[in-house]
């Protein structure tokens, strides 16, 4: 069978078909209603806001104190490390 006729086939049978389902589903994507938000939905994103920026103020004071701990881990003289602790609890 000529390699023309398989591919006539294949656009025939394959990509037609699948070119046509992808037209038909962006213009019923497009015909559809924007969404209208509502008043819960709202106030739910503007929670979520607010927990972000928290989280985000938490993260940055927490790299704050790490940045200040490796300062002050860096400037401090080398201490011996021992294999057994000096003190033991029990």
């Amino acid at each position: 069978m000529p390699t023309w006729i398989l591919m006539i086939i294949v656009v025939m049978f394959v990509l037609s078909p699948l070119a046509n389902a992808i037209g038909k589903a962006i213009e019923s994507r497009a015909s559809r209603p924007s969404v209208d938000h509502d008043e819960e939905g709202s106030q739910r994103i503007a929670g979520l806001e607010e927990q972000l920026q928290l989280l985000s103020d938490q993260v940055h004071e927490l790299a704050d104190k790490q940045d200040f701990l490796t300062r002050l881990l860096e400037a401090s003289p080398e201490l011996p490390v021992s294999a057994e602790p000096e003190d033991r609890i029990g």
